[in-house]
């Protein structure tokens, strides 16, 4: 997807803070750091420059998942009759800016620990409040119809995840969606809380539509095609156009019944095209299946011909 006009107006603006050929060894450094990083609550930031060079070379990736993935769950009838949403976590703005595109939501809370990136947001935007706040020590004092993090729990131990998703459920007045990496140790985190979630007695309705996985030595991983910007370019020293940055995600629905769903099937491998048929991997009420969808069915063989990923059938 291409950048709203008004973000890439302030990141080019925020470039204006490095000298010619800065962005690129400065964003290297910083990924090594955050690639060793091992404390769990503690921060990699540890300057508002590095928090600009996030900003710069993370956000429009950040932005184009959640705006991905937000207009797909809109699109099923989820997130529905939204007015409310708090950001845990809520960074340079990806998270809210997101939402009012998609969601149209004007009412937001916004939650960081990390007074650089709070400094980086009001770069976006003034006059906003960002609550200066530790998802593990302190308390979410409000409730929000969506409460949501992003690029949150894998900064976290498996026991605060739980402790974490405790305090998201219960300020959230009906939904929780988590989103993070699209790695084999997120999709593992992310399921191990899934069964967490269940035994609090709520329910996953994206995108798993079976209570339990039947993947074995695999995982879901699901993408956003992100546009590079001559900016974005120069900050990874790269050459195409675009990149597909990888994510998973829950989301949760306090109010879903175990029929919900039922009778979908959503695409978890991106469809294989061939003469005449498509191939499809779906997870569905039955576990997940392969499907074969033949010129026969002219109408749903016309559909799968242009199905994406995480995408329902």
């Amino acid at each position: 997807m291409i950048l709203p006009e008004y973000i890439r107006v302030k990141l080019n603006k925020l470039y204006e803070n490095f000298g010619k050929g800065q962005l690129f060894s400065k964003r290297e450094s910083l990924t090594n750091k955050y690639k060793s990083y091992e404390a769990v609550n503690s921060t990699v930031f540890n300057s508002k420059e590095d928090s600009l060079v996030y900003a710069i070379s993370r956000m429009p990736a950040t932005f184009s998942v959640l705006w991905t993935l937000l207009k797909n769950l809109k699109s099923e009838g989820k997130l529905e009759n939204i007015s409310s949403v708090a950001d845990i976590g809520s960074g340079t703005g990806a998270g809210i800016f997101a939402c009012r595109e998609i969601l149209e939501v004007d009412e937001f809370h916004l939650f960081e620990k990390d007074k650089n990136m709070i400094s980086v947001f009001n770069e976006f935007e003034t006059g906003k409040d960002v609550n200066i706040f530790d998802l593990i020590s302190d308390n979410i004092e409000i409730r929000a119809d969506l409460v949501m993090a992003s690029y949150v729990f894998s900064e976290l131990s498996k026991e605060n995840q739980k402790y974490a998703i405790k305090k998201m459920v219960g300020a959230s007045n009906r939904y929780v969606l988590l989103v993070d990496t699209g790695t084999p140790k997120i999709y593992n985190d992310f399921m191990e809380l899934k069964r967490f979630i269940q035994d609090l007695g709520y329910k996953i309705v994206a995108p798993c539509q079976s209570d339990k996985c039947a993947l074995k030595n695999d995982y879901c991983q699901f993408y956003a095609r992100v546009e590079r910007s001559s900016l974005l370019k120069l900050s990874k020293n790269a050459e195409l156009s675009y990149e597909d940055e990888k994510y998973f995600y829950i989301l949760i629905d306090k109010n879903a019944s175990s029929e919900q769903n039922l009778n979908l099937k959503r695409v978890i491998r991106r469809p294989i095209i061939k003469t005449n048929l498509v191939e499809l991997k779906v997870c569905s009420s039955n576990g997940v299946q392969n499907e074969i969808i033949t010129k026969k069915n002219k109408e749903l063989y016309k559909k799968t011909r242009k199905i994406k990923i995480n995408e329902l059938l």
